[in-house]
């Protein structure tokens, strides 16, 4: 029987050009803005990561704070617009009953000299996880999501500019 892969998708625009947008891309790990309390309470935080995630093939592994840990291998990088990771290693709280497979994370020019990231991640769920509906996860997910584009923002702001305000999009 093969597992049903769920994917969440949550996208953000930013008022930067693509290119500036693409220099601050990261992951959920490497982001400097406390997560929110829903994030902290319903995910382990992020404790320590090691390893690179700008080379196809570069890994990148996290310890968390719940004692576990999370390993994530660049799988396909189209330079200032797109990458694709998969997880490789996990240990952390749910990895037994909610596995995550990987992800992109995508920039999108825009004519008016804006961009929009767009953040996918996908998973299965297992065991008991199967009755958790998939909405609920999706709402953890997509706020960790909109955590790290609030994060890119916060760090493309200078001391001249305001950060703009996330607006919430559909994924292609």
């Amino acid at each position: 029987m093969s597992e049903k892969i769920h994917v969440v998708c949550t996208s953000g625009r930013l008022s930067c050009a693509a290119q500036r947008a693409w220099e601050k891309v990261c992951f959920y790990e490497h982001i400097e803005t406390k997560p929110s309390l829903l994030l902290r309470a319903a995910l382990p935080v992020p404790q320590r990561t090691t390893g690179e995630y700008r080379r196809v093939g570069d890994v990148s592994r996290c310890m968390y704070s719940d004692g576990g840990y999370l390993a994530k291998r660049i799988m396909r990088i189209e330079d200032g617009k797109r990458i694709d990771f998969d997880i490789i290693e996990q240990t952390i709280r749910y990895a037994g009953r909610i596995l995550l497979k990987g992800g992109t994370i995508e920039i999108e020019a825009h004519e008016d000299g804006t961009s929009s990231v767009h953040m996918l991640t996908r998973y299965v769920r297992r065991g008991a996880a199967t009755l958790i509906p998939h909405a609920c996860i999706a709402f953890v997910v997509s706020a960790m999501h909109k955590i790290v584009i609030r994060d890119m923002q916060v760090r493309l702001v200078s001391v001249r500019e305001s950060a703009s305000t996330l607006v919430p999009e559909s994924c292609s």
